[in-house]
């Protein structure tokens, strides 16, 4: 079976961990044996200066993992206007041209986010019949950041989908209310090859101070204007705990503010950007995971800081509620700083509860490769058989 991978976003470099989860589908999609490709326009914000003159223009393709990648670097100019949309599809017809002239055209056509990738594969069913699946990631639908102009193109897109997959049952929930009398399909993200990797649990350093980390972009939804105060008051009552937060973004300056207004900038680091294998380095030598997000629609970190044996902290945001439980972790609403604080402080008075090996385990049986590709692939089949019928 021949896929064509359409992200809506993706990694510019190998280090890139924006959009990282659909190059690690792609990924395990290939070597469960599938003959796999990926076609991605790249489309640079304009905030991003440096990337104007450094960034690079057009087409490009390497192969990465044994699978073509085709990508098309551009800059968005009127992100808010139709206008760079139609230049991003426009840009992925081009790549889908220039892939298809190298290998042939896919048997099927997994698009990641219905804005844009379902729009440019519904473009490219219009034209060639072949039937696409759909993925949704994107918390704009919960954030409500879709402007008016773009719903036609996407219930459209919809609509002539062969199958609308969502990575959460809240997520599912949400978009059957939105894209009425249209069924959507829970299957979560992959964990990654490397989260998986089997390594020894009497090797994970023992603090001398109990720590929490949070990774994540450092802005609004993200929820740390929640948690620096949480904490704050945990240390209240356990001064000798510990917080390191990995990541970048907006907010960081207002963050490291907001810690030196809290006195908590002597208890936490705020690490910066960090690689992927940093994360999960990260992870092992802390001893719990909390993050105060106020949208998710999966929760990547959730299910990596489990495979790395960490009890979670999570909020019930969207996401979470398909992956935290009793056994692995604890809830809280979201903008509850209170709420928050108490669960921290519940988790490391009952940390003796979780055990590294069993929510390692458990989350490697829920979230592996080879799970979720046999959910991928049979829904495949299932669009190819339909389409003979």
């Amino acid at each position: 079976m021949h896929v064509l991978i359409i992200p809506s976003w993706y990694p510019e470099t190998p280090e890139d961990v924006d959009g990282i989860f659909f190059r690690q589908q792609a990924q395990a999609l290939q070597r469960s044996g599938l003959k796999v490709g990926v076609t991605a326009p790249l489309f640079r914000s304009l905030r991003r200066t440096k990337s104007i003159v450094m960034g690079g223009y057009g087409i490009r393709h390497y192969v990465e993992e044994n699978i073509p990648t085709y990508v098309y670097k551009s800059m968005y100019f009127f992100p808010r206007l139709p206008l760079d949309r139609t230049r991003w599809v426009n840009a992925g017809k081009k790549l889908f041209e220039h892939y298809v002239r190298d290998h042939g055209y896919p048997d099927i056509i997994h698009a990641h986010a219905m804005n844009f990738g379902g729009i440019l594969a519904h473009a490219i069913h219009e034209q060639t019949g072949i039937p696409y699946v759909i993925t949704e990631h994107s918390s704009t639908y919960a954030r409500k950041l879709i402007r008016n102009w773009q719903w036609d193109a996407m219930h459209l897109s919809a609509q002539k989908c062969a199958s609308r997959i969502a990575v959460s049952k809240h997520f599912c929930t949400l978009l059957e209310k939105i894209y009425r009398g249209l069924e959507w399909k829970y299957i979560p993200n992959i964990l990654s090859a490397q989260a998986s990797e089997v390594f020894d649990f009497s090797t994970k350093p023992q603090n001398s101070h109990f720590t929490f980390c949070s990774v994540a972009h450092l802005n609004f939804n993200k929820g740390f204007d929640i948690l620096l105060p949480a904490f704050a008051k945990v240390l209240e009552k356990y001064p000798d705990i510990r917080l390191e937060i990995g990541g970048t973004g907006l907010a960081a300056p207002q963050l490291h503010e907001l810690a030196k207004q809290l006195n908590i900038q002597n208890s936490m680091s705020f690490l910066g950007g960090l690689q992927y294998h940093e994360v999960l380095n990260l992870m092992r030598r802390s001893d719990a995971f909390v993050l105060a997000s106020r949208n998710e629609t999966f929760g990547m970190v959730f299910i990596e800081a489990l495979s790395q044996g960490l009890p979670v902290i999570a909020t019930r945001c969207g996401g979470p509620e398909s992956i935290v439980t009793e056994e692995n972790g604890l809830l809280v609403p979201t903008e509850d700083i209170d709420a928050l604080a108490q669960a921290m402080i519940n988790l490391y008075e009952n940390r003796q509860n979780y055990h590294p090996e069993s929510l390692r385990n458990d989350c490697i049986n829920e979230f592996s490769e080879a799970s979720i590709v046999n959910k991928i692939t049979e829904e495949y089949k299932n669009v190819l058989s339909n389409q003979q019928n």
